[in-house]
């Protein structure tokens, strides 16, 4: 059995553009919890930086379903993945179990990224 690249690339669209748009949605029915765990990081306008993520993952992730711009989107949600990891999941400043548990979240974004480049360079 061959392969389709193109049916490969459409699921991996539908995936992972419809995962970023559930995320950016739920963030934003529990903006005043997410905006509270961001205060708890520091994160100077934890409102304002809560809602301004669920935007780019809602609007990012409907674009990549749509398969428009899909190299600079995925790139997009790279960069934001990162920058949201080094906000959300500081594991260099936590010890005992909770830096276990920061730091595994952050390997599973670091999966995230490198996927959504694999994205970006499929798309190409």
């Amino acid at each position: 059995m061959e392969l389709d690249p193109a049916l490969l690339l459409l699921i991996a669209r539908v995936l992972v553009g419809g995962a970023f748009f559930v995320i950016g949605v739920r963030i934003l029915l529990s903006l005043k919890l997410v905006a509270g765990f961001l205060a708890a990081k520091n994160i100077p306008y934890p409102t304002f930086v809560a809602a301004s993520g669920a935007a780019i993952e809602i609007v990012l992730g409907a674009l990549a379903i749509a398969g428009i711009a899909l190299p600079a989107v995925s790139i997009g949600l790279a960069l934001f993945v990162v920058a949201a990891t080094l906000m959300g999941h500081d594991f260099w400043n936590q010890k005992g179990p909770q830096r276990s548990m920061e730091l595994g979240t952050a390997i599973s974004h670091l999966i995230m990224v490198g996927g959504l480049l694999s994205l970006a360079a499929a798309s190409l």
